[in-house]
Order: C-alpha cells, then structure tokens, then sequence
C-alpha cells in the first residue's frame, strides 16, 4: 500500500509529521509522502524518520498554482528540500495576507448577492481558530436559514472543501474569485519543482469537475505526471486517467489526500499499486 498525498500541522492537517508517519507504520504502508500546501516543512521536522516509519519516503509538496482562471493544485515529488525550500521562501505572498483577501472578496461577493450577515462578521475570523479564512465565511452562510438559497448545491452547502473547488476558484460561478494577482502561474510552479530536482504531478483533477479535461489536455505536455488514484474518484475516472496517462507517455501517483481529524471521512492509504510508482520514484529524492 502506499499514500503519496497527505498533510500534516505543518500545513491544514490535524496530526505533526511525527503522528503522521506513526499511523502510516501502523497502517502497513509501504511508500509515503506528506504534500503539505505551498511548504515542505515536515522533512525539517522529524529528526530521526526511520525510528517512526520502515518505508520509503518521498519528499513531497502541493503547491496551489493559477491555470486559465482557476486555482489548481501542483503536486512535486523527489526533490531536495533545501531548494526547494529556498525556492518557494517568497513564492506566496504572507498567508494572512491572502486569507484576509479572500475573505474580503468573498464577502463582498456574498453581500452583494443580499446575504444576511452580523455586522461583526470580518473581525470575529481572527478569534475563529478557523486555518482557511474561505472555510470561515462558509461556516457564516451556513448560520443563516435564509442564506443557503443562494447556495446551488448541497454538496456545496454541506463541505467548503467543494463549495471552494466548485465556486470559489471556478470562473463560471457567481462566487468565483479571481486570485491571479495572489497566486503565482502553473508555469512558475512546475519550473520550481523541477529546479529543485523534483517531478510534477496535477493533483486531484477531477475534483475541478466541468474544468478537469481542460486542466489535464492545458498541462499534459509540460507536467511529469497525474494523481490518478485519489479517494473521491471514481473506478471510471481512475480508468480514464490511467488511460490518459498511458497514451501521453506520464507518470502515475495516488494518494488519500489524509487531513486527520479535520477530514474524518478520508483514510489513510491509496489503491494505487505500488508498481506504478516504482517507475518514477528512482529518479525522484526519497528519506528512506
């Protein structure tokens, strides 16, 4: 078994990097990475890994990355964590600067819809111990009976995990926010994973729903490979995906996407084979 995509508190999970590679242990997993969002702080973080995990580790990282109007996912594989560390040191801008803006976007984009919120409403998210300031502000519709018409889906209304991937960062939606001016282009993240000596990988790309083909057709030829095994898909889009993968010659990864507690519905460890990875994996940076 292996799972080449999951966080820890270095980035949005619940478990530290140590706890991480425990239940990964006890899981009987074979082949990991912790792809914490935009850092790799984890490598940094557990002294000695082979005490914690038997397996192999493959250094890891997802970076969020601006395609045609959408904010997608980048993940880099096999890459040393010094570079790639010094590489993404002015990457983003601050978090609490994007979060804040996001939020304010968000806000104006749902008030003037005719939402209904408290006049409090923006200051209280620095007292919410809420990561993702978006993740907030949906908690906020959700109080209000009367704001949820407004919400199209109940998928949507239910996970701001979705209402962000299907509205948020979706340009054919009322709530989509244009983030080009906060999130560096594809381009310059899949230059920096490979000037770091690592693989790049689209992540999760079905979770991008009506803009999936065209995330996948736009980056086929400059990424090194497709997350085709991830714990929403489908047998039909995994098939497909390996099937993509297959005809354009790129390598294949899975992994759960494990966030710990905050995301009780996902299980560590992926269905992918391990013989997938064994193609790609040699010529990437593993800890053990």
């Amino acid at each position: 078994m292996l799972d080449l995509h999951m966080h820890s508190n270095c980035s949005d999970g619940t478990d530290t990097p140590t706890e991480l590679l425990r239940k990964c242990e006890q899981h009987g997993i074979e082949y990991i990475s912790i792809t914490d969002h935009d850092n790799c702080n984890a490598y940094n973080d557990v002294a000695d890994w082979d005490k914690a995990f038997s397996g192999k580790i493959i250094t890891g990282i997802e970076l969020q990355a601006y395609f045609k109007g959408l904010s997608i996912e980048i993940l880099g594989y096999g890459f040393d964590v010094a570079k790639m560390q010094k590489l993404t040191k002015d990457l983003y801008l601050p978090f609490d600067v994007v979060n804040s803006e996001e939020l304010k976007r968000l806000y104006g984009i749902c008030k003037n819809m005719g939402m209904a919120f408290e006049y409090d409403v923006i200051e209280k998210y620095q007292k919410s111990g809420i990561y993702y300031a978006t993740e907030y502000l949906h908690n906020e519709i959700k109080k209000s009976e009367y704001n949820r018409q407004f919400i199209p889906d109940n998928e949507s209304l239910r996970l701001e995990s979705i209402f962000f991937k299907r509205h948020i960062s979706n340009p054919n939606s009322l709530f989509y926010i244009d983030e080009s001016d906060l999130i560096p282009s594809t381009k310059k993240i899949i230059e920096i994973i490979h000037n770091a000596g690592g693989l790049a990988f689209i992540a999760h790309v079905f979770q991008y729903e009506e803009n999936a083909l065209d995330v996948l057709n736009g980056l086929a030829n400059f990424v090194d490979g497709v997350e085709c095994f991830y714990s929403s898909f489908k047998n039909e889009q995994t098939e497909f995906l390996l099937k993509f993968c297959n005809e354009k010659k790129l390598f294949v990864s899975g992994g759960s996407d494990y966030h710990g507690s905050k995301r009780p519905e996902i299980s560590l460890g992926s269905k992918a084979p391990k013989e997938y990875v064994d193609k790609w994996h040699s010529c990437s940076r593993s800890l053990a």
